[in-house]
């Protein structure tokens, strides 16, 4: 039988809740959370290089033809690794004696008064005095091979690999996760571009996390995305923006006053601010040329004597194409003059990584008004406390 009651010792538990929150972490412990997906409103973008069809972003795919070599035609040729462009092929105006090509006047090849025929062999008289090169031409799709046509070859199959790409901050280093584990680290440029591959990666449902930390040491949330890694292909994730950092200057303040928030995002970007459940920006700001912004948040028409939350969000435009943020981690503060508590950090103990670890301590004061668990300062640790640890989840 359930009881309802709470224990007087060892912070005490309502065992239905416990319940409850044991059945969360066991979901969590398999599938890492970091941040739901309802914070997330930017949309990626996600190309498989090497499942037959040419994405957004590809030149080309040939699926598991796509090794680069050589082919004898146009028709013939073969798609590179990385779907950015073709191996060489008779008919792409380069002469390449290595794969016995007499000439290669390209798209004239075999045409009236060219003396090149469509299978690059010379027409007499010859028509070039140029020695050609037998060093085998370098491309980025792999091997070659003789000439002729593919059919009746087996391809090689390619490696199993994704690569990420997003927006952080100016100079930041991105840490990449995978499956909630730390796998490796990007370095995004001034632009705030990062970019981050690996191979021999296994198939099936993957989930990645991408974190980071701007110049003034404030963190980011976590950005989580699951998708499908497919077999023998390259897996492409784009439009990985992580949102801006924030901080208050001021986290209690008397009505009418205004606070000053600032933070790091990308350059150029248009950064703005949203207070409770307002569907409009309160406050908008333009990033400098460094990441940085700064903006002032009113709160005359704010509720008096009453906590809120703010977050921020980034649009950035250009070469018609829009790049947009989901919201970072909301930030409290207390618009009025009685004196409280503001509420506390998920890091319950202080260790840079919200974990099990603070899982545990939440857990242990559970049913209690302990400070360092009662995140929103309701004077009661409960699901609420616990939703807010599952927001700023690092793993």
């Amino acid at each position: 039988m359930l009881t309802t009651g709470y224990s007087k010792k060892g912070g005490g538990t309502p065992r239905g809740n416990l319940l409850l929150l044991l059945s969360a972490v066991l979901l969590f412990s398999s599938t890492p959370f970091v941040a739901s997906a309802t914070m997330v409103t930017t949309t990626l973008n996600i190309s498989i290089c090497g499942d037959a069809i040419v994405n957004p972003g590809e030149t080309c795919d040939d699926g598991l033809f796509n090794d680069g070599g050589y082919g004898s035609s146009s028709a013939q040729r073969h798609c590179n690794t990385t779907c950015s462009g073709y191996g060489p092929y008779c008919g792409d105006s380069i002469f390449q004696a290595y794969y016995s090509e007499g000439c290669d006047d390209g798209a004239l090849n075999g045409t009236v008064d060219d003396l090149c025929s469509i299978s690059c062999t010379q027409v007499s008289p010859p028509v070039s005095t140029t020695t050609p090169s037998t060093t085998p031409p370098t491309t980025s799709g792999g091997g070659g091979g003789g000439g002729g046509s593919f059919a009746g070859n087996i391809p090689v199959r390619a490696q199993t690999r994704v690569s990420l790409q997003g927006k952080a901050y100016p100079g930041s280093t991105v840490n990449i996760l995978k499956d909630g584990q730390v796998i490796g680290q990007a370095q995004a440029d001034l632009n705030a571009d990062f970019s981050y591959d690996m191979s021999s990666v296994t198939p099936g449902p993957t989930t990645f996390g991408f974190w980071s930390t701007d110049s003034k040491g404030v963190r980011s949330i976590t950005f989580t995305t699951t998708f499908q890694v497919t077999q023998n292909a390259v897996t492409t994730v784009s439009n990985v923006f992580l949102p801006p950092t924030l901080s208050l200057a001021e986290k209690k303040v008397n009505l009418g006053d205004i606070i000053n928030s600032l933070g790091m995002t990308a350059p150029g970007a248009k950064v703005s601010l949203f207070v409770d459940k307002e569907p409009e920006a309160r406050a908008v700001s333009t990033s400098t040329s460094d990441g940085s912004w700064s903006s002032a948040l009113p709160t005359g028409d704010l509720a008096n004597e009453a906590f809120h939350a703010v977050k921020a969000m980034f649009e950035q435009f250009g070469a018609g194409a829009q790049a947009k943020s989901g919201y970072s981690q909301a930030v409290s503060f207390y618009v009025g003059a009685r004196d409280v508590k503001l509420p506390g950090t998920a890091d319950l103990n202080n260790d840079g990584k919200v974990n099990l670890v603070d899982f545990s301590i939440l857990l242990y004061h559970w049913g209690t008004d302990h400070a360092i668990a009662d995140l929103n300062t309701d004077t009661r640790v409960n699901l609420t406390d616990f939703s807010i640890l599952l927001f700023n989840w690092t793993g």
